[in-house]
């Protein structure tokens, strides 16, 4: 397994290497039904260049689902966003598939009118559509589980596999977005183990109601990372993890030692 970054100033990916980071994760704009915020081929190769760094993967952040069930616009983006993870295959590693991660926004219980039946019907109809698209381009499409959003379990993503039935359905797993509340820990990597083609690394801390008070980088909250990584070389040995959610360099380095003592 790698160690790999998303874009910012704390490490200029000209620097990543010396460091130990060795892929970059991109994104295309955030929550937005049209294309204007999405870099181009040229813009990520121009990010990967300094650094002669591979993609790890795109990401995409958006609904697809509100509370009447699946919204046709952000269906279409996401499949647009499908054709442009596969139009960059040769910025990836030759070892796998381009990966199209999606994170999923906030379940859209807030709003009025929320039906729940429609909400999963939604997102399968929305990650089939995704996944058929990916499977004719050879893309994986990796649905990133999140306690606020609208696939927030190990349990969750398994049902809406089930019904996609689609060999392209797959997992980012960043255990500190679940785990332990919704899932526990190693049941969760050994439920995702055959589904899991990416990993990121932060931290979460919570409130004494139970939920989340913060998130950070790596040792900043609770997650049991000897035993996090311990699941992930058992069960799923992934080619990246991702490392998220620091402040600064010290953060940062400090974060990737704790990984590289459990590695």
């Amino acid at each position: 397994m790698k160690l790999g970054l998303m874009p910012g100033d704390v490490m200029p990916a000209a620097e990543m290497r010396a460091f130990g980071f060795e892929a970059l994760q991109m994104f295309f704009g955030w929550n937005r039904q049209d294309d204007a915020g999405d870099p181009g081929p040229e813009d990520i190769a121009a990010a990967l260049k300094p650094g002669n760094l591979p993609l790890a993967a795109m990401t995409i952040h958006i609904d697809l689902v509100g509370p009447t069930g699946a919204i046709g616009p952000e269906e279409n983006r996401a499949v647009r966003c499908v054709a442009k993870t596969a139009a960059l295959k040769d910025q990836f590693d030759g070892d796998g598939k381009p990966i199209l991660i999606w994170h999923p926004s906030e379940y859209p219980d807030s709003k009025p009118g929320v039906d729940d039946n429609a909400v999963f019907r939604g997102l399968c109809s929305a990650l089939g559509k995704m996944c058929a698209a990916a499977e004719k381009q050879n893309v994986n499409v990796a649905v990133e589980i999140t306690r606020s959003g609208s696939v927030g379990s190990a349990e969750a993503f398994l049902r809406i596999k089930d019904m996609v039935a689609s060999p392209a359905l797959k997992v980012c797993l960043d255990a500190a977005n679940f785990v332990p509340d919704r899932t526990p820990l190693e049941r969760a990597v050994r439920m995702l183990a055959k589904d899991v083609v990416i990993a990121h690394a932060k931290d979460s801390r919570f409130a004494e109601n139970g939920e989340v008070a913060a998130y950070g980088a790596t040792g900043t909250g609770k997650l049991d990372y000897a035993k996090y990584m311990r699941c992930l070389r058992d069960y799923c040995p992934v080619p990246y993890m991702i490392l998220e959610y620091f402040k600064n360099r010290d953060e940062l380095l400090r974060a990737r030692d704790i990984i590289l003592t459990h590695m």
